[in-house]
């Protein structure tokens, strides 16, 4: 007869135990960047928050998503838009009569086969036609109340219509220069005034 049978565990192979050590490693790393004392040039930064180049790059692509149907792509308005669309939707009457209201409900979507008014989509890139709104804040204003114009306010997060504000500023040249992006109290302080040409 044979005697009880030893069950010896089998030894870990070479990867496994690599493996566990280099996630102790970086585990290891991660906690010790998170505790590491910061420079004051990066206490600096943190504090200052992020910076225009970046609060623009948001606001571009807010802008593509949501702007560029009506505005053009570069800014130029309702001409550049139209420029490339098929050639059937090219006048945009059936589902943007001028008669629309700016919003419309479902129902009368349904009974019109109408979407809404499109209306007569500006350039924004023209500092002339944005010194209107006087400043960055009623530029902000506007286009928090109205814009997108097939539903107005629909823009998930405020800092958003705050971006794509920014961006708007930028296509017409009209941003501050400096380097520390703004916030919606910023934008009262920022009048809206084209340069002259001389």
């Amino acid at each position: 007869m044979h005697g009880p049978v030893t069950r010896v565990a089998p030894r870990p192979r070479p990867l496994h135990a690599l493996a566990a050590a280099a996630a102790v490693l970086l585990m290891t790393l991660v906690i010790m960047s998170a505790t590491a004392p910061r420079s004051s040039a990066d206490a600096a930064d943190a504090s200052r928050g992020p910076s225009l180049a970046a609060q623009v790059e948001r606001g571009e692509a807010v802008y593509a998503f949501h702007c560029t149907t009506c505005h053009g792509a570069t800014g130029r308005g309702f001409e550049e838009a139209r420029s490339v669309f098929p050639a059937d939707h090219y006048h945009c009457i059936r589902c943007h009569a001028p008669s629309n209201p700016p919003v419309m409900t479902q129902r009368q979507i349904d009974q019109t086969q109408s979407v809404f008014s499109l209306g007569d989509p500006p350039p924004v890139n023209d500092p002339h036609s944005l010194a209107r709104f006087g400043t960055a804040a009623g530029l902000h204003g506007y286009v928090r109340a109205t814009m997108p114009r097939w539903n107005p306010g629909w823009l998930d997060d405020d800092d958003d219509y705050l971006d794509v504000t920014v961006f708007v500023l930028h296509l017409a040249g009209m941003l501050p220069e400096h380097d520390e992006a703004l916030s919606v109290a910023d934008l009262a302080h920022l009048a809206l005034r084209p340069v002259r040409s001389d």
